[in-house]
């Protein structure tokens, strides 16, 4: 028998397979951790397991706060709620990505991923600057 003749089992049993591991090529590890560097401080905040890791971080007024994705899939930080005069911000985080923000306007701004939470529910955090 030559290889032709088995090309087709093989595709099934490779379709099995990925069927069997979810359709993704993480297989059971829906959250794998593309960049395990980030390390939390008070001026990073590290997205992992669908989450920010602080719900409320607490920063002095011209810092600026970088968020990290430690997931493989991508989230978003995005403003739901600024001080008077403050900028509003809405950043994209690819898996593995990070971006920043920097405070110069004293107040408590709230913020959430737009795919994985809302302004009062799921992913979502708070900073509040002094």
């Amino acid at each position: 028998m030559s290889l032709r003749t088995y090309a087709p089992g093989l595709l099934i049993l490779g379709a099995a397979m990925l069927a069997a591991c979810g359709g993704s090529s993480y297989g059971s590890n829906p959250n794998p951790n593309p960049n395990p560097s980030c390390t939390t401080s008070a001026t990073r905040i590290c997205v992992k397991n669908t989450a920010f890791n602080k719900s409320v971080d607490t920063v002095s007024s011209g810092l600026t706060v970088v968020w990290q994705n430690e997931d493989g899939f991508g989230h978003t930080t995005t403003s739901s709620t600024v001080p008077g005069g403050a900028t509003a911000w809405d950043k994209s985080l690819a898996a593995g990505a990070k971006d920043s923000v920097t405070f110069t306007v004293t107040g408590t701004y709230a913020y959430y991923c737009k795919i994985h939470g809302s302004p009062g529910a799921g992913m979502r955090g708070t900073i509040v600057v002094q």
